[in-house]
């Protein structure tokens, strides 16, 4: 028996839902694979941006019938009387995770029945403001039994559920979580990213990845630990300065609103392991930097370019041999996002939130770890 084609709308018909030449992700081209799906609505003040991305669709002989009735609109609020059954918000976290009127998104489409995906992170608002918002749209998800997944992909990266199941193989305590993020940016650059009063800076928008992956690999954090210094462009000595930015393009952000050049933060686990994570915003081209390690007794796992499309998960250990020489489990073409969202329609078609890796509640709960690594960074510049 076929199942019911699902309603479903944008908002934001950007590069995190449809992409860009460079971007190697969007939500759209992996549902498209999973089908099943009609888009019934693309909303972007842009409609030049939006007029663009329909075009495109409706051209496609493989898929062009799942844009054949979609409306552009330039207010969600138009969406949401068309009543979708799922809804995938991917605008900047500055227009949307609040309480005020036209920035609370998440709860409205919740209270009116619809399943929501919304991208990380939650919101720009300090977490004092945010967590009442945030408890309202978790209350009206289980009040109206809605499916409510946050976009945090590594959760549903192979590498890491890898980890994972070796972690809990070797059956020790995890000593010692390392994350590096190396950012490049002199090829181009996103004045959403660089600009923290809309992004919320590159801890809570970028690196949230990795804090995220901390809490889901080790365990909850102690806050009391965190430690936390950075580089910022107006430091002494110009250490924090960029020679290389494009067009001038961080001209015009206030000096205050620039984003942080380096951060690194360490903490300890509320399981008494030890974490550390580096922000650097300094490599030439385009090609980012990645790789967390994960340490036990006897056992050292490091994943390598997570968001490449071949990763490899280094392992060395005392089994299966030399205890000298990694093991490589190669991970080639591996598609979280494909996996993520699958998982997602999985859980809306079940009515079954706990398929759900990285529910709204516990999304919160890496809003608030980013969020108090940068408050320790600001308050030792």
């Amino acid at each position: 028996m076929s199942q019911a084609t699902l309603k479903i709308g944008f908002i934001g018909a950007g590069a995190i839902h449809f992409g860009r030449p460079e971007v190697p992700w969007d939500h759209a081209s992996r549902l498209e694979k999973i089908g099943g799906m009609e888009v019934i609505g693309i909303v972007d003040p842009d409609t030049r941006r939006s007029d663009e991305v329909l075009k495109e669709k409706l051209a496609s002989p493989d898929y062009g019938h799942m844009y054949t009735h979609c409306r552009l609109l330039t207010d969600y609020r138009e969406l949401l009387g068309m009543k979708p059954e799922v809804v995938f918000i991917g605008s900047p976290p500055g227009y949307r995770g609040s309480p005020k009127d036209g920035a609370n998104l998440e709860l409205e489409f919740a209270r009116a029945g619809i399943h929501v995906f919304v991208e990380k992170p939650l919101s720009v608002l300090p977490p004092e403001e945010f967590s009442p918002y945030a408890c309202s749209v978790t209350e009206a998800c289980r009040a109206n039994n809605i499916v409510v997944s946050v976009g945090y992909k590594f959760r549903y990266h192979a590498g890491v559920l890898k980890m994972k199941e070796m972690i809990a193989h070797h059956g020790g305590k995890v000593m010692a979580f390392n994350a590096r993020y190396y950012f490049a940016y002199t090829e181009g650059i996103n004045k959403y990213w660089f600009n923290t009063a809309i992004s919320g800076g590159p801890i809570i928008e970028q690196a949230t990845h990795f804090c995220d992956i901390a809490r889901y690999i080790v365990g909850e954090i102690d806050m009391t630990s965190l430690h936390t210094l950075m580089v910022k462009d107006s430091d002494k000595g110009g250490v924090g300065k960029l020679n290389h930015i494009l067009n001038n393009a961080e001209d015009d952000i206030p000096s205050d609103k620039r984003i942080p050049r380096v951060t690194i933060s360490h903490w300890r686990f509320e399981d008494g392991g030890l974490g550390t994570l580096m922000h650097s915003l300094t490599l030439p081209g385009s090609r980012y930097q990645v790789t967390f390690e994960v340490q036990l007794d006897g056992l050292q796992l490091s994943l390598i370019d997570p968001y490449g499309s071949t990763s490899i998960l280094r392992v060395r250990s005392l089994e299966g041999g030399n205890p000298n020489q990694d093991q490589d489990f190669v991970f080639e073409n591996d598609d979280m996002y494909l996996r993520e969202l699958d998982t997602f329609i999985k859980a809306v078609r079940q009515r079954k939130q706990s398929l759900i890796k990285s529910s709204y509640e516990d999304a919160k709960k890496t809003y608030d770890l980013t969020w108090a690594i940068l408050g320790q960074g600001e308050t030792r510049i």
